[in-house]
């Protein structure tokens, strides 16, 4: 991984974690509590998302019971 994948992930990480938190705050103090409590769990969650599909989806993880794997 080099330095210019590491400090996009970290600005994506970042911005799943503010976006949503600075706008349910904003939202609530404007009157509009539900709504931003809508936002902030809509925005994790499409967070998690993400993280699963561009990080956790291309991994190759398999142990040593798998059949592809040239055991012993």
């Amino acid at each position: 991984m080099d330095r210019s994948q590491l400090v996009t992930g970290g600005l994506l990480l970042a911005a799943i974690v503010l976006v949503p938190g600075l706008a349910n705050y904003a939202l609530t103090q404007l009157g509009y509590g539900t709504l931003g409590t809508a936002i902030w769990y809509g925005g994790y969650g499409i967070g998690v998302v993400l993280v699963w599909a561009l990080w956790l989806r291309p991994l190759d993880i398999s142990g040593p019971n798998d059949r592809d794997y040239p055991g012993e």
